[in-house]
């Protein structure tokens, strides 16, 4: 209303959700803040005295806590744009350098080229470490009866150990035979009949199909679940159409539907798990999140992502050999990366669970409706959420005591923290009719996931809009080290590693370059004579042969311990999963009949309760071998390189979000 003072107007304008002065500017400024008598600290303006500061209220808060508005790569402004151009500035200019280099100065190239290659082999080394650990962990983690654990604990505790679990499954044109497996899944764990809401987010454009495919899977399963509904996500202004705005729209519509649920219960023992339609959990899963959540301080669970490891294995046997190479590579990622968390923390990927704490948190307020690769985005948004929390406590906290900020604060340390729970959630690889169908089914879901670069710009973007507050110097080291982490991460996985593909490739182009030339350049006679008189070691001793040997070294010098390590790594992996020895559930005795599959789930499954066999598993290792041998150059050329030029490409002039979100394709039959 007009009647208002412009103060309160300017109050009331703040955005729900960011990282805003709101939370204390509702308080009279007078009463709230003492003007610290430093040098260049401006007081906030008042409604008793509105020319104290040459600062407005929001331009006073934004300088002292942080910018009012969401942070986000679509809005407007320099600092967003520049942000934006940062992966391509990265991607193609390197591009460049690698093409001009190898035609024009081969030495530098091959230089460069063998840089890359000790960078990925220390990289994966690193890796496969990790994921060894990891692996380890998984096995004592799955041997756990983690509900009987939470069951004693309660008993313990009956007053404040009580859960909720709301698990939003988005979908669109999903299989409804395939939704019905997901439901059946989460119906296997022990919390599903009195804690479990589960929740089939719907996109209103599937139409009248998806209205009705949600009616029946209620009617079969309602039985199952605590409760279990429906929501329908509308096309609305600003949402990009995927994952991350249905899953908004579903969060927005559970808040209202279960208001006096979520009322009566503590926050923080209330878990919201977003999850792909086609994820089977562990039976133990959310068992096990609830038990390491109430064994936290509440403090400490509100600001806690917990995260299974996620095997793309389903339908290992019938995807095409390069796509099967990607869920090997996801294999060292996802355990590595939840093992290893001293360089860099672990992002949130595919299937998560967060604290309804965090999910409601006023500078989180739930998922973004403009971001394509939600998983990484929602990590990325809570951990820059923790910073500024801090910060603005810090202020208010500095202000209430006139000025005396160096006795009662220190540096500002991330809260967030991914806590990893190592019981798998398998998922299935991108099929559809055909080998070249399915190839390219993939490659257009690698386009989406490289679209994750768009994070990699994000993070900079909350990195600057840090840098740029007067609060700077309360910043951690170690906030910064972390920071430069999750870009380095997000760098090594969409940028370093495609590009050490093409250092390959071109690499490769001039050995065959060269060694032509020298064989013209002798003729055949002249290159039989060579080698009969000096033999290889000689031949490769020769001067004329230095290009070759560079080309050698920076072609096969890292390749076979990298693919030694990621094959043998991931075969454990497989083999264990194919035997039931990472699905099986602590709390049922039952061994597997003689005719029974372990994994009934999992395509390829061993039958009986003794494993694969000799001739299987022998079989499984020459495949996956195979897989390496001859795929790892079409993997990072069609699946790494190829979508991070084009997710470069929309960053420039797009700030990536004019993307066409197309879910990935499933087998139709699991046995085909």
């Amino acid at each position: 209303p007009a009647s208002r003072s412009k103060v309160e107007r300017c109050q009331s304008s703040t955005m729900v959700g960011s990282p805003s002065a709101s939370s204390f500017l509702t308080r009279s400024p007078d009463a709230s803040f003492a003007c610290p008598p430093s040098p260049g600290y401006a007081c906030p303006p008042s409604p008793g005295n509105p020319l104290r500061s040459p600062f407005s209220l929001h331009e006073w808060a934004e300088m002292k806590i942080g910018p009012r508005k969401r942070i986000s790569l679509a809005n407007s402004g320099w600092l967003a744009k520049l942000c934006s151009w940062v992966p391509g500035l990265m991607v193609f200019p390197a591009m460049a350098m690698l093409l001009w280099s190898a035609i024009f100065w081969p030495q530098v190239f091959y230089m460069v080229s063998v840089g890359l290659s000790i960078y990925n082999l220390f990289y994966t080394i690193n890796l496969s470490v990790s994921s060894a650990i990891g692996l380890k962990k998984m096995h004592w983690e799955v041997g756990v009866d983690w509900h009987a654990k939470l069951k004693s604990l309660q008993a313990e505790s009956p007053n404040d150990t009580s859960v909720m679990h709301i698990v939003i499954i988005p979908n669109y044109k999903e299989e409804e035979d395939m939704m019905l497996e997901t439901l059946l899944n989460l119906a296997q764990s022990g919390l599903a009949s009195d804690s479990m809401w589960v929740v089939l987010a719907m996109e209103e454009r599937e139409g009248v199909l998806a209205r009705d495919k949600a009616s029946r899977l209620i009617d079969k399963t309602r039985h199952l679940f605590a409760d279990i509904s429906a929501t329908f996500h509308p096309d609305l202004p600003g949402d990009v159409k995927g994952k991350s705005s249905n899953t908004q729209w579903a969060y927005r519509q559970q808040q209202r539907r279960l208001g006096p649920q979520l009322k009566s219960h503590d926050k923080t023992r209330v878990f919201i798990s977003c999850c792909d339609a086609d994820v089977l959990w562990h039976p133990q899963y959310f068992s096990a999140v609830s038990y390491k959540a109430l064994c936290m301080s509440q403090k400490e669970r509100s600001w806690t992502v917990f995260q299974p490891p996620i095997l793309l294995l389903r339908n290992l046997f019938s995807c095409p050999g390069p796509t099967r190479l990607t869920g090997y590579a996801t294999i060292l990622f996802v355990l590595g990366g939840l093992a290893n968390q001293n360089f860099a923390p672990h992002l949130c990927y595919s299937s998560y669970t967060i604290t309804y704490a965090l999910a409601s948190h006023h500078l989180i307020d739930g998922w973004d409706r403009d971001v394509i690769a939600e998983d990484h985005h929602m990590f990325c948004k809570c951990f820059f959420a923790s910073i500024w929390e801090q910060l603005e406590a810090q202020h208010i906290l500095e202000s209430k005591e006139a000025g005396n900020s160096g006795a009662s604060t220190s540096g500002v340390k991330p809260m967030m923290q991914l806590t990893p729970v190592f019981l798998p959630a398998t998922s299935y690889l991108v099929q559809s009719d055909g080998w070249l169908s399915s190839i390219m089914a993939r490659f257009t879901q690698a386009r989406r996931h490289a679209q994750g670069l768009a994070e990699l710009s994000y993070v900079l973007l909350q990195h600057f809009h840090l840098l740029r507050t007067e609060r700077t110097s309360r910043l951690a080291l170690f906030t910064h080290t972390r920071i430069a982490g999750i870009a380095g991460k997000m760098s090594a996985v969409h940028i370093i590693a495609p590009f050490h593909c093409l250092a390959v490739i071109l690499a490769t182009s001039l050995l065959v370059e060269q060694t032509f030339r020298w064989i013209l350049s002798l003729g055949t006679s002249g290159v039989l004579q060579t080698l009969t008189e000096r033999g290889l070691e000689g031949w490769l001793a020769m001067k004329s042969l230095d290009g070759v040997k560079w080309a050698l070294c920076a072609v096969f010098g890292a390749l076979p311990p990298m693919g030694i390590m990621l094959t043998g790594l991931s075969y454990v992996v497989v083999k264990d999963l194919l035997e039931g020895k990472l699905t099986k559930d602590a709390s049922i005795l039952k061994k597997i009949g003689a005719t029974e599959p372990a994994v009934p789930d999992i395509q390829g499954s061993a039958i009986g309760p003794n494993g694969l066999g000799f001739w299987k598993c022998t079989s499984l290792l020459a495949m996956m071998i195979y897989d390496h041998v001859t795929g790892g150059v079409i993997t990072m050329v069609l699946y790494g390189l190829i979508p991070a030029a084009f997710a470069s490409w929309s960053l420039l002039f797009q700030n990536g979000l004019n993307f066409a979100y197309v879910v990935g394709a499933k087998p139709k039959d699991k046995n085909e």
